[in-house]
């Protein structure tokens, strides 16, 4: 009996922290991300011309399903995410784009002041020209992002712990 009393707290604290690591690793879903791109790109299979743009968590349900949109309303492009962290924590928030020849895929989304962010699922545009052999280059554009009342708090609650 205490042999599986033992088990049943080491799951769930387990399962705990992994819960822990999740919360932290999601891009705040109050406040979006904006950009000014500076050339075409992809998300999934959709090319998108420069312009500004918009990015925000889709649904709170599922923190990983994003949009990004363009400032005139016009392209919406919904896509999947998965969570990674960085060795060090940005100093600005960025959108990372992968670039293969001549075309750019937006890749990652880091937010300052927070080692994590999320990771952009390849296309199979993407991975078919990675196959061939061609080369990635990193590119960064800059972007803002406010925290909201939400993230501040939560930073706060968890430096006082």
């Amino acid at each position: 009996m205490n042999r599986y009393f033992g088990k049943m707290l080491l799951i769930g604290c387990l399962l705990a922290g992994v819960g822990a690591v999740t919360t932290k690793a999601q891009i705040d879903s109050d406040t979006p991300v904006e950009a000014d791109i500076p050339h075409a790109f992809l998300v999934g299979d959709k090319t998108l011309p420069a312009g500004k743009y918009t990015i925000k968590v889709l649904n709170d349900t599922n923190l990983n399903l994003f949009e990004i949109r363009s400032s005139n309303r016009h392209t919406a492009v919904a896509f999947e995410t998965e969570n990674v962290q960085a060795d060090r924590t940005p100093r600005q928030t960025e959108l990372v784009f992968n670039k293969i020849g001549d075309q750019y895929f937006l890749s990652q989304i880091w937010v300052s002041e927070s080692n994590y962010g999320v990771q952009v699922e390849k296309s199979k545009m993407e991975q078919g020209l990675e196959g061939k052999g061609m080369n990635s280059e990193r590119h960064s554009v800059a972007a803002h992002h406010k925290s909201s009342k939400k993230t501040k708090q939560a930073k706060t609650e968890n430096s006082s712990e």
